[in-house]
Parts: structure tokens; sequence; C-alpha cells
């Protein structure tokens, strides 16, 4: 819930300072303390336009924005990567699974490449905040499911903490029929929801704090089937859950695992220091991206 003691600000004074915070960042390598502190003292939704999308800010999921609201991307490294591999392309279906506000599902559900997104996202003011701002583009194509994404279906414990909701996870997967508890959501398998005989192309984003690895075993069917392109955080949360061995083991002789840099979104092979990982297939309708030198470093 939004803190409800001390001042309220304007949100014209919130998007300044996080403009300030992101000048400061972007210039002199100095991180601005208090981003989330301020965002808890707007009272007030409003809306504002981020990547030429309408959003709308819910204040009981204001520590979820970021940089948004000031119409600056949190990851402006996967925005470039994605506006390259989907210059050329149509008819995509695209997954976003911890899809939060909808920094990606809002942008690709209205971007001439995508015929549909579907967007995962337990949380429920982040989800709640979501679908304040999907309903302010009518003409978009995107489902929100409100259910987690793991290796198998059933309920999670899950963190709904306000305090950090962008680094909210699944901590225990159970089966259908577990111990009650009011911290269980419903999870699912993407092999289950995306229909086995959709032919599209298919662009599967995934950031759930750890549980990537679980979210692919739980679409093997998905990627033996349909070669999607993936990109799968694995920074110093992630890296805490699973290592890149074995995401490569998951995935097999069908994939090559890159770097995507931060920045300018190029690929590399450089895995010391990573936020975002791009495993590209050698098959079906992605194949020829990784002979596609613009992509990489």
């Amino acid at each position: 819930m939004n803190a409800q003691s001390g001042f309220s600000i304007a949100p014209e004074l919130y998007r300044a300072w996080l403009r300030l915070a992101w000048f400061a960042r972007s210039t002199f390598g100095v991180r601005a303390r208090g981003i989330g502190w301020m965002a808890n003292r707007v009272r007030e939704g409003f809306d504002f336009r981020f990547q030429g999308v309408p959003f709308h800010f819910s204040p009981e999921a204001a520590r979820s924005y970021c940089l948004i609201p000031a119409g600056i991307p949190n990851e402006p490294e996967t925005h470039r990567f994605l506006r390259r591999v989907l210059s050329d392309r149509s008819g995509v279906l695209f997954i976003d699974v911890g899809a939060s506000i909808g920094e990606f599902a809002l942008p690709m559900a209205v971007h001439p490449a995508v015929s549909q997104v579907l967007a995962f996202e337990p949380h429920p003011q982040s989800c709640q905040a979501l679908r304040a701002s999907a309903r302010l583009s009518p003409q978009g194509r995107l489902e929100i499911i409100q259910k987690g994404v793991a290796a198998r279906t059933g309920q999670a414990s899950f963190d709904t903490s306000q305090s950090a909701p962008t680094a909210a996870g699944l901590t225990q997967v159970e089966a259908p029929g577990g111990a009650e508890s009011t911290e269980h959501i419903e999870v699912c398998m993407l092999d289950e929801v995306v229909d086995p005989d959709d032919v599209r192309p298919v662009v599967m984003l995934i950031d759930i704090e750890g549980g990537e690895l679980d979210a692919m075993t739980g679409a093997m069917g998905l990627i033996e089937q349909r070669n999607p392109l993936i990109i799968f955080e694995y920074n110093e949360t992630t890296r805490r859950h699973f290592d890149l061995a074995q995401a490569r083991e998951l995935l097999g002789e069908g994939y090559r695992l890159f770097r995507m840099r931060s920045g300018d979104g190029l690929l590399d092979s450089q895995f010391e220091s990573t936020w975002n990982v791009v495993a590209l297939p050698i098959r079906g309708h992605w194949r020829a991206l990784r002979t596609q030198a613009a992509l990489f470093a």
C-alpha cells in the first residue's frame, strides 16, 4: 500500500525528480537514492506516455514504475534489441512473463509487428496497475493473465511486499491441493496456455527474479516445437537460483546463448557481467538472427 504518512508530492515534481536522477546517473555515474521513496509520496493517480503509449500511474503500485513515468526506459538495451529484431516482422506472439506494470507488454501490444501479447503478472497491485493502463489503449492486442509461470501447474508462495514489488518472486511451487495460505498464488505452465497448433513466431521475455529456468522448463513443448526467441534475466539475483550451464543444458543444441550488452542492446559472449541473456534458436522463424551482424557487438 502506498505510504499514508508524511507529505505528498505532485506528479510533475515526481517526474522532474526522475529526470534529474537519470541525468545524474547517465552523465556522472551517480545513482540517486530515494526514487522509490518519492514514488510513495505521489498520492494521486495520473496518466503519462511512454514509448508513445498511454500509461496510468497507480499509487498502489508506485514502486513498480521506476523511471518510466518520465519517459525513460528502465531497460533501454532490451527496448533497442526488440526494435531491431521486430523491424521487418509481422504476426508475432509476444509472451511477457513477469510483466509488472507493463513496460514491455503495453508498447508491444500496439507494435505493428505483434499480433498478440500474453502478459503474466501475479502481483496483485502490479497487475491491477497494468489493467488500468491497458484500458487507455483499447485497440491493443493484450491479454493479461494474473498468474505466475513455473515448471508445473499448482500454487506457489509469493512475496507481495510493496517495498520492492519488482523483486517479488515465487518461493515454493506446490501441486494443486497443497496447504492453503493467503500468500499462495496460482501458477501455470506456458505449455498449457499457448495453443500448440499456433504457428506464429514467438518472442519470450522472462523476468521473474530467479524463476526463469523453471518458466522455460514448463515451456519445453513450446520451445521444441516453435523455436521462440528467448530473452531472460540473468543478474546477481538470478545467479543465486541457476547458472547458464543449466540453461544451456535445458535448451539443448538448438540454441546459442549471448549476453545482451547494457546500454546499446548488442549481443556478445562476455558473460562475466550480465543483466539479460538472449537465446537465439538455430531453427524456425528466428534462425537468421544469428547471421545479422547489426545485432552483434
